[in-house]
């Protein structure tokens, strides 16, 4: 079994969205985390507003602080972007957003681009709404392709989606997606918002798992470890078990954590380096 480690941890920006990234990057500095996912959105860096000249900004910033982007995230839960759109307009848009995203990514040397399934009207049939999806990530995955980028697919609670939010619709989708250069995020909460375990999905997809969002909840709630009731060394065995090597985001999205994104961030640090390294032993 391979050892979980600290230097496995990557933070990222998203509950920083109230302070300047500047203010992101130093604290990842503070806290001692080379390792960030960069959430996509306004207003750190927006495919809306951002430019050749911005990225080349941005990788300045990251760089000479010696940190490392692991995935680049595009904002795609509250935007109006949905690659599942009925409307044919709308679809277009967000398929050309998201490709502008992985040409981004390729520009700054990441090597990963978090996807998710988009959603379909409720009562539309349901089939109609996942080719649609299916569709919009082939697509995108062509552009994957093309610029030397991984998609990490990602399944998402129901509430975000109703398309893929489970096991089942997981498996699905990895098999409608068929591009070498798709692969899997998987979600410790809505894993466990269905009564899941992190293992059953390194059985079924193996090494298609190339990336891990480790968060608490109760059992939702994308919270820091230590403010919910997830078994952290449950989920750290499983990827000790499986010998996973890669990236490991802490996602913080509770709002209340806005108010001090970084001291909510050390809280959950300081939870993991009370069990890191982990080995299951």
């Amino acid at each position: 079994m391979k050892p979980i480690t600290m230097e496995q941890i990557a933070g990222m920006n998203m509950h920083y969205q109230r302070y300047s990234f500047e203010y992101f990057l130093d604290s990842m500095v503070r806290l001692g985390i080379r390792n960030f996912e960069l959430w996509a959105g306004a207003p750190h860096f927006c495919q809306t507003f951002s430019s050749i000249s911005q990225v080349s900004e941005l990788k300045r910033q990251v760089k000479e602080r010696d940190l490392n982007i692991v995935c680049v995230t595009p904002e795609q839960c509250v935007y109006p972007y949905n690659i599942a759109a009925k409307d044919d307009v709308i679809r277009q848009k967000s398929i050309e957003y998201f490709c502008q995203y992985i040409r981004q990514t390729a520009e700054l040397e990441v090597d990963k681009m978090l996807c998710t399934s988009g959603w379909g009207h409720y009562d539309e049939p349901h089939e109609e709404a996942w080719k649609r999806s299916v569709d919009s990530l082939y697509q995108m995955s062509k552009v994957a392709e093309k610029e030397g980028v991984i998609l990490t697919f990602e399944i998402l609670l129901p509430e975000e989606t109703n398309l893929v939010n489970n096991f089942e619709s997981t498996k699905r989708i990895m098999k409608d997606l068929t591009s070498p250069n798709v692969k899997c995020c998987i979600d410790s909460v809505p894993v466990c918002f269905e009564g899941k375990k992190l293992e059953d999905y390194f059985e079924a997809f193996g090494e298609r798992v190339i990336h891990i969002h480790l968060n608490d909840g109760r059992p939702d709630g994308h919270l820091t470890w230590g403010d919910g009731e997830q078994p952290l060394e449950e989920h750290l065995a499983a990827l000790s078990k499986y010998d996973y090597s890669g990236s490991i985001t802490l996602e913080l999205g509770d709002p209340s954590y806005y108010l001090d994104a970084e001291q909510h961030l050390k809280r959950g640090l300081d939870t993991l380096g009370k069990v890191l390294p982990y080995t299951g032993a």
